[in-house]
């Protein structure tokens, strides 16, 4: 087997900081996605709260966090049972193999 060559070696290097700098600017876009989505949570529950605590009589702060709470358990209890599900489907049709693997 022979060595790499010298550009071969640069072009690895090269790649492997191109891959390093996506991979970071994706966790830093998966972050800001969290945040975002928590900060509409947050906003969404005072909303429903505003619009249920005054004809309840319930207080406007405990019905802001148990709605803030509803509309991020609720989307979440719904989602995961069809992500797993899909991922098991993805695995049974590909023959336990996922993308990348060899095989």
């Amino acid at each position: 087997m022979n060595r790499p060559s010298r550009w071969e070696r640069e072009a690895a290097r090269a790649t492997s900081e191109v891959a390093r700098r996506a991979i970071w600017r994706l966790d830093v876009l998966e972050w800001v996605i969290i945040v975002a989505a928590a900060g509409l949570v947050i906003a969404g529950g005072a909303l429903v709260a505003l619009l249920i605590s005054d004809p309840s009589g319930l207080g406007f702060r405990a019905t802001w966090v148990g709605t803030s709470l509803l509309l991020l358990v609720v989307p979440g209890a719904i989602m995961l049972p069809r992500m797993r599900k899909d991922e098991r489907m993805g695995e049974v049709g590909t023959g336990g193999l996922r993308e990348g693997d060899d095989g």
